[in-house]
């Protein structure tokens, strides 16, 4: 079958009678078929959320139901984008650069979507600052910070920015291991001219993950040739990485110091307000209605990084999904089930006994102290945050078996301890600061 429209409309068909109405109109209602290359069938959806759902958990389903309708078994991608140039839309099945730069952007990173926190405040300045006025800013750019924190994320909003606003900027975005695989292809190919033409003549260059430079002589040499022939044209280079340049290993020293030469910027995990802000406005974009404290408790439980928040989102609206609810009528408890393996996964290690200790040394007291009948402010109190800690980070225990620990006589201690440091964890900045910093030593 050579018309994809109909295709689609035929897998459509097949999938209306195979899942849920309310599974079928969250996820495909809005679809659209753009394109058939060698058995590859590409679909437009609505969202970059949608299309990551959709990939990880219908791709092989529908290649089978493809294989069932047309005795073809097509390679399905889902996709939120459509990439344009002065105006011409282009097949996104085609990841060959087009005209002057490449359309492997993300439009959805851009810089309205990013939620600014202290933990990422300067560096998405520091962006913005670069997509404004690229090669006469802080060039080159260097983002860096654990997987998740948003570097891609600015880095393409960098480039959708200059797209947008410098028409006549060429934007070029790759990855490391593709930079290098392309570098081996040339050589493979004897076509290395070609390769240096090509990246040596961007006005703004975008790569990403450069940490896998570490132990590629050759492709090190390379890109120290592309990164001096873009600078002294005033080109503007931006690159990301997982950690500071000092800390990749058996980087040549020649690089490490041109990295220097511009602005390194670093983010951070986000803190419980932006984690929250963060929720909220991809709920929002998502058109997905949450309880706030439903959204409070994932920002409370899920910390470690951006991606593991929107994945949260994604886990949520699949399980409202299959089960036809709205997504306002879940509840704390649901959100506990269904997130419970990326709660679990960050407090395995996490015992009863580490917690009293770590509490203890926070606030100068002994064990003796803290498992005493007194009521004294300075004892009680950091008996209470430890009960709350527990019953937070040790979800297999029951509040009885907290207050057996604690030597208290029943578990409407622990109750009172959870409503207790709950409330002012809410409403005290400072306090919430102290105990997540405290869980974060609990957890080392």
């Amino acid at each position: 079958m050579n018309n994809y429209n109909d295709l689609w409309d035929g897998v459509l068909d097949t999938l209306r009678d195979n899942i849920s109405e309310q599974g079928f109109n969250t996820w495909f209602s809005d679809t659209d078929a753009i394109g058939l290359s060698e058995n590859f069938l590409t679909v437009k959806v609505p969202t970059q959320f949608i299309a990551d759902y959709l990939n990880k958990n219908y791709s092989e389903l529908i290649s089978e139901i493809c294989y069932n309708l047309f005795s073809n078994k097509y390679n399905i991608k889902f996709t939120s984008l459509l990439p344009k140039r002065m105006g011409k839309d282009y097949d996104v099945t085609d990841v060959k650069p087009i005209s002057n730069y490449y359309t492997k952007l993300n439009k959805n990173y851009n810089f309205n979507e990013f939620v600014i926190g202290a933990n990422n405040n300067f560096a998405h300045s520091a962006s913005l600052a670069v997509a404004e006025s690229p090669g006469t800013t802080y060039n080159p750019l260097f983002l860096y910070g654990e997987s998740g924190m948003g570097k891609t994320h600015l880095m393409q909003a960098i480039g959708n920015f200059v797209i947008e606003e410098h028409l006549d900027k060429n934007v070029f975005y790759i990855t490391t291991e593709e930079f290098t695989n392309e570098m081996i292809d040339g050589i493979r190919t004897n076509t290395m001219p070609a390769f240096r033409n090509k990246f040596r003549n961007f006005d703004l260059l975008l790569i990403d993950d450069v940490h896998f430079l570490s132990r590629k002589e050759g492709t090190q040499e390379e890109f120290f040739h592309t990164f001096n022939a873009l600078y002294e044209k005033k080109k503007q280079i931006v690159l990301t990485s997982d950690r500071h340049p000092k800390d990749i290993p058996d980087l040549e020293q020649r690089l490490f110091t041109r990295f220097e030469w511009g602005l390194l910027a670093d983010l951070r995990s986000p803190d419980f307000e932006t984690r929250v802000a963060i929720l909220k406005k991809k709920s929002d974009f998502e058109n997905i209605i949450l309880q706030n404290d439903t959204i409070e408790f994932i920002a409370e439980h899920i910390y470690s990084n951006v991606r593991a928040l929107e994945g949260s989102l994604i886990r949520i609206l699949a399980y409202a999904s299959y089960n036809n609810l709205d997504t306002e009528d879940i509840t704390v408890d649901m959100v506990s089930e269904i997130l419970m393996d990326m709660i679990s996964d960050k407090i395995q290690e996490v015992n009863l006994e580490t917690i009293m200790q770590k509490v203890c040394e926070a606030y100068n007291l002994t064990s003796t102290q803290i498992f005493d009948k007194t009521r004294k402010r300075n004892i009680a109190f950091p008996r209470q945050i430890a009960m709350y800690l527990s019953n937070l980070l040790i979800t297999q225990l029951s509040l009885k078996e907290i207050a057996q620990y604690y030597k208290r006589k029943d578990h409407t201690t622990v109750l009172h301890a959870k409503k207790t440091i709950g409330e002012q964890f809410k409403k005290d900045r400072d306090f919430r600061i102290q105990i997540e910093k405290l869980i974060k030593e609990i957890k080392k």
